[in-house]
């Protein structure tokens, strides 16, 4: 199962942020990956990335992403959010740092451990 993780607002600072504090977890190492959009025109590389997917898999991971990216989120500078999108069931959370809340959590851990029961 993979997941999509789009920051609203982000930049590609965050999104490189987020990429290096998953990969620095050894469970992500390897799992994550930064999806760029279409060219700019007339570019010759890839557009500015659009999303980090993350392969989870089966085995709680996902619970385990969670908690992470909470973290994560909770260490910015500024406020931002995530909308995590579970792949196979096209469901997504958003998460609000310094916001996200108990029931935003319990819900996509709930998402999560359901799609990984599938």
């Amino acid at each position: 199962m993979d997941l999509q993780i789009r920051i609203e607002g982000g930049t590609v600072t965050d999104y490189v942020a987020l990429a290096d504090w998953l990969n620095g977890n050894r469970d992500f190492r390897g799992r994550v990956r930064q999806v760029s959009g279409p060219p700019v025109d007339g570019g010759l590389d890839g557009g500015v990335v659009e999303m980090l997917t993350v392969a989870v898999g089966s085995g709680g991971l996902g619970v385990a992403l969670t908690t992470s990216l909470n973290t994560w989120l909770s260490s910015r500078r500024r406020v931002i959010s995530a909308k995590v999108t579970i792949t196979p069931k096209g469901r997504t959370v958003e998460l609000r740092a310094r916001n996200a809340n108990t029931q935003e959590l319990q819900l996509l851990s709930e998402l999560l451990r359901d799609a990984d029961e599938r």
